[in-house]
């Protein structure tokens, strides 16, 4: 049996130099990550994530009591003495400014954090939530702020904001990136690299990919410090450059040269009424409100000397941020709506679809913080007894309330407690509670409720504006088709008056001289004309507006019946 070839069958294969134009899709890339692997990181152990993370710290020891506060500054080095110091108050908050994995391994071998806690730490993409373990609490959210962009704009491209002079900035960085020369047989591959190449200040290592961080001021104004920092569309999505570029580049708050930073807070609460809080940038944000406040002993932070409620006044701190970002995002839509109800075209449209987008990143980054808050306030496990205890709190009494001479033992020969952490554990697994010695005083509780109260309000104008943007976008498209129908009924009638005309103008310009009607002056015409343009406009605007003679009537009808029914005629 004979094979006929490719070109007998009229077969044909594709080449198999063919090019690729299907895009493959990567995942995020994840260092020392593998299905199945270890959940957790060990900070006792050998860590080559801990090793790889490297930052200059700025650490602050806050130990406050009714009487003293006392503040400590540490740095990498000095972290691991300043700790294993006496404490000199019944609180400690441990503030950490950066993420350095010595500093995490210090304090984690330290305090005992755990592995899962640690791995979610360093991994700062994670959702926001709160862990129960046996001696601590972990509670991860996001911090939203408003900050100013840092902007090359001065004279030789040189920024020319008053941090500059406190700011060492990279020499690279100041000129804008640079485009292949032109040549001959490769300008239509020069534009499309043009238009597809990333500002140089989203790609400084010029590696094709947008950076994670971005240079902006700590705050809205000038002379804020310099610092890097997240914007919002890099943290939900950087995997397609083109996209982000685009998105930052007509963001709404782009015009204004502001930005909103988003950075990960992670935050330790122990049972031994420590405090340890991990910031990537903005801990100077925080902790400055909140010394203003432990120093006053006025305050309620002060005189409880409670880490439940400093736990509480950080997220307080935290949710307070996102206030100019919520009044930053409405002053843009108000401008948007002024722009949308007096000149209404696709560029508005387009910059209310990119406040939308961002309004929802927003509401997905604010909204668990609700649900966080919620499982704070509901927390009402009972403390567990410290391992090292081995004697019973309240020594056991007989009937005659004599001091027994032995507290009772089990079979090996232990002493046994009333309510043992075993026992505590397992009645609370079995209530389905966290088995964990971490408490939430009531007076904690009490004040979560005001941070609860902020989050709903923040939230409920996020909703509002977004609602807003779709009424605004919903207008404008209205109006567009409100004033294209305007244009088409002026035709129509413009059309409509010309038709008789055009009719009779052919009647009188035929090409003959034999017909009846044609052996007239010139003014004959008009006599034939007018009148019947004056009777068929009539007809046709008398078919237009016959809905609206006869609502008139009916709407006459009922004001007389209703005046009628008020003056009782």
């Amino acid at each position: 049996m004979s094979t006929m070839s490719a070109e007998e069958s009229g077969m044909r294969h594709r080449h198999r130099g063919r090019s690729n134009t299907i895009t493959s899709y990567h995942a995020p890339e994840r260092p020392n990550w593998q299905p199945g692997a270890e959940p957790g990181i060990d900070t006792s152990a050998d860590s080559e994530i801990l090793s790889q993370l490297k930052a200059k710290c700025d650490i602050n020891i806050f130990d406050f009591s009714i009487e003293d506060v006392q503040h400590t500054k540490a740095t990498n080095e000095t972290l691991a003495a300043c700790i294993e110091q006496p404490r000199d108050g019944t609180c400690r908050w441990i503030s950490v400014n950066g993420l350095s994995g010595d500093v995490i391994k210090c304090l984690g071998n330290k305090y005992s954090l755990h592995s899962l806690a640690i791995e979610d730490l360093i991994h700062t993409h994670t959702r926001t939530k709160v862990d129960w373990y046996a001696d601590h609490a972990f509670v991860l959210l996001t911090l939203q702020k408003l900050v100013r962009l840092h902007q090359h704009k001065g004279i030789a491209g040189k920024c020319d904001c008053l941090a500059t002079e406190n700011y060492e900035l990279d020499e690279k960085l100041e000129h804008v990136r640079s485009y292949p020369k032109l040549s001959p047989r490769s300008w239509w591959q020069w534009g499309r690299e043009k238009q597809s190449a990333l500002p140089r200040y989203m790609d400084q290592n010029m590696d094709g990919k947008i950076d994670e961080f971005v240079q902006a001021h700590s705050g809205v104004s000038e002379d804020s410090p310099i610092k890097p920092i997240r914007t919002l569309h890099r943290y939900e999505s950087a995997q397609i450059p083109e996209h982000t570029a685009f998105m930052e580049k007509h963001s709404v708050l782009a015009s204004e040269d502001l930005a909103v930073s988003v950075e990960q807070v992670s935050i330790f609460l122990l049972d031994d009424n420590t405090v340890i809080s991990f910031f990537e940038n903005s801990a100077t944000d925080v902790e400055v409100p909140i010394l203003e406040r432990l120093q006053s002993t006025e305050t309620m932070l002060r005189r409880s000397c409670d880490a439940s409620l400093m736990l509480q006044a950080i997220i307080d701190a935290i949710v307070d941020l996102a206030v100019p970002v919520k009044d930053a995002y409405n002053k843009m839509r108000k401008e948007l709506q002024v722009d949308a109800m007096t000149n209404p075209d696709i560029r508005t449209s387009r910059a209310l679809h990119i406040f939308g987008e961002e309004i929802d990143m927003l509401q997905n980054l604010f909204k668990p913080i609700v649900h966080l808050v919620n499982a704070l306030r509901d927390h009402n496990s009972e403390p567990t007894p410290s391992p090292l205890v081995s004697l019973p709190v309240h020594q056991e009494h007989d009937e005659k309330n004599q001091p027994k001479k032995e507290a009772k033992r089990d079979r090996d020969g232990a002493p046994t407690f009333k309510r043992n952490i075993t026992e505590i554990r397992k009645s609370a697994l079995r209530r389905g509670e966290p088995a964990t010695s971490v408490t939430i005083t009531p007076l904690a509780h009490t004040y979560f409720g005001d941070v609860l109260d902020h989050c709903i309000t923040m939230i409920q104008a996020l909703e509002q504006m977004d609602a807003s943007a779709s009424n605004i976008s919903t207008l404008i498209f209205n109006t567009v088709g409100a004033k294209t129908n305007n244009f088409m009924m002026i035709l129509a009638v413009v059309t409509v008056f010309f038709a008789p005309l055009t009719f009779i103008s052919g009647y009188f310009g035929m090409n003959f001289a034999s017909g009846a009607g044609l052996a007239h002056s010139f003014g004959f015409f008009w006599v034939i004309a007018i009148p019947s343009l004056v009777a068929f406009m009539l007809i046709v605007f008398a078919t237009m507006l016959w809905d609206n003679i006869t609502d008139f009537f009916a709407k006459r009808g009922i004001r007389a019946v209703r005046r009628n029914r008020r003056y009782g005629q």
